[in-house]
């Protein structure tokens, strides 16, 4: 069985290798799916506990919530919006920060089996574990 919990946050980024308007520096609200897959205990009748699941997740999206995503190499003030967790070369994509979220959810003990970010009501990424699995060795 599969349960899922939606989370939101706010947070700005710049994409300075696209040709559009997402070169220049805008921001988002951020929706953010994880799914967690697995059998249900019989004991709690939970595949996990949403309580569980959203304390942890919670650690992810508050160290999101209105920060930049991304780098400011060229803003010396801007480096305390940085989010701590993220490589210095961050390239701030869905693509990429579902990557990361991924990562940082296996860290905090999340069996996750899939990820979606919405960047925009109509634009979205989705990861699914196994993939996630092949660009990383465990």
């Amino acid at each position: 069985m599969m349960i899922g919990k939606t989370f939101r946050f706010e947070a700005s980024h710049v994409l300075p290798r696209h040709e559009g308007k997402c070169s220049r520096l805008h921001g988002h609200s951020w929706v953010l799916k994880v799914y967690v897959e697995g059998p249900v205990e019989p004991k709690t009748g939970f595949v996990m506990d949403f309580a569980e699941l959203s304390r942890k997740v919670k650690l992810i999206t508050e160290a999101l919530d209105h920060h930049h995503l991304g780098t400011w190499e060229h803003i010396e003030m801007a480096k305390d919006w940085d989010v701590y967790w993220f490589p210095d070369d961050f390239y701030p994509t869905s693509e990429n920060l579902l990557d990361l979220i991924g990562s940082r959810l296996f860290q905090l003990g999340i069996n996750w089996s899939v990820l979606e970010i919405e960047e925009t009501c109509t634009s979205h990424a989705i990861l699914e574990k196994e993939e996630w699995l092949r660009g990383h060795s465990m």
